[in-house]
């Protein structure tokens, strides 16, 4: 069945460039193209698109409302902004109704790479033995308050920097989370940070976000006093873990946009895990006792009907994280199963979790949950330091 494809931008000469570009493509995508953000808004609600693609700047309704509205109506399709500008304002309205952003000028590869991943990682996270164990679960995590007041201020027009850190500020306990980590060796930061001003300055908007919903996540599980000293070590692992990928990401040239997205995949990498334990921690602890990678995975799927993994980036699906940061978390022990073999922020993740400490809840510590994907590193060209090398700060 062919993907349908809708493209909204004010500028017909982009949209003539976009249909001429992937005239190969009409084979496998309905393609079409619309000039007004309104227009497409009219579409949508009388027919249905697998993936919408706007431009940010449009005169009647910009990018962000335009796929803030899609989200609402039809939370499944895949939204793109398509910009080539990077004001800040523009770019705290897209984090969350954007699952990917294309910067102009856009080449056709870059849009049918997107795509295939995008529909690939859906169709990984539609399988029904994934959907039976959610709907069969007591509760899922759900975001902290202040999480999603976040995120819905972030897509505000007049929303600013000042206004965000009030937000946050206004949740004592949050803000006191939020500065204990920031000061802490995870962050490794050469300098005392004192307010949350400060640290959304010096970590971005985006990490500041997603600690927001990690400390919030934990602290959920965290109250069960028998889960309580495992959910722990989970954290602590998922910081060590966030920081040891950032870090790679640095040592590799990666941008400080990749290193950011990167330290929020890391935090967020072992979600699914801790739902895990919380839904039946006798049985999840029995698939700990398989060794290796592999067979680990085989019994998760077993027991559960999935994998870890899955149901960390189903989740992080749920909470409106980009494909990027979803695909670190779900191809995250096995990166060869993605489609994309380039480096992204999945190329730093899976190399600290095989490289980096061992896995807290395994009940033979000896025995590694992630072996190196040594294919994989060399078909992307990544060269690894010595773990001595880059390790000793954590």
């Amino acid at each position: 069945m062919k993907q349908s494809i809708l493209f909204v931008d004010d500028d017909i000469n982009i949209l003539n460039g976009l249909q001429r570009m992937l005239r190969g493509q009409r084979d496998h995508w309905t393609l079409t193209f619309i000039d007004s953000g309104q227009k497409a808004l009219d579409l949508i609600q009388t027919q249905d698109f697998d993936v919408v693609v706007s431009d940010m700047r449009m005169p009647d309704l910009d990018g962000a409302a335009l796929l803030s509205e899609v989200e609402r109506r039809s939370p499944s399709t895949v939204r793109v902004i398509l910009s080539g500008y990077s004001e800040e304002k523009s770019i705290f309205r897209t984090v969350g109704p954007a699952h990917q952003y294309l910067a102009k000028p856009c080449d056709p590869q870059a849009i049918i790479a997107l795509m295939d991943r995008a529909q690939t990682m859906r169709a990984l996270l539609a399988q029904p033995q994934l959907r039976a164990l959610v709907a069969g679960m007591r509760s899922l995590p759900s975001p902290p308050e202040l999480y999603l007041k976040l995120t819905e201020e972030i897509r505000r027009e007049e929303t600013s920097l000042n206004t965000v850190v009030k937000l946050i500020e206004s949740d004592v306990a949050m803000t006191a989370s939020l500065l204990k980590l920031t000061n802490s060796a995870y962050f490794s930061l050469s300098v005392t940070i004192g307010s949350v001003s400060q640290a959304v300055r010096l970590l971005g908007l985006e990490t500041v976000r997603t600690l927001v919903l990690s400390v919030g996540i934990f602290k959920q599980f965290g109250g069960n006093p028998d889960l309580a000293p495992l959910v722990q070590v989970l954290n602590d692992y998922s910081l060590t873990l966030a920081h040891l990928a950032r870090q790679l990401a640095k040592e590799d040239g990666a941008d400080e946009a990749m290193q950011s997205q990167t330290l929020c995949a890391g935090m967020l990498c072992c979600v699914g895990s801790l739902v895990l334990l919380d839904v039946d921690p006798i049985k999840y602890r029995s698939s700990m006792e398989t060794p290796g990678q592999a067979h680990l995975e085989a019994a998760e799927r077993k027991i559960f009907g999935a994998t870890q993994a899955e149901l960390g980036a189903y989740l992080l699906g749920l909470w409106g994280f980009n494909d990027a940061v979803i695909e670190a978390v779900l191809y995250q022990l096995r990166p060869s199963d993605c489609v994309n073999q380039h480096k992204s922020i999945l190329t730093y993740v899976h190399s600290a979790r095989a490289l980096g400490p061992v896995f807290p809840l395994m009940l033979q510590p000896d025995d590694p949950m992630a072996v190196l994907d040594r294919g994989y590193i060399e078909r992307i060209g990544l060269i690894l330091t010595p773990r001595a090398a880059w390790s000793g700060g954590i």
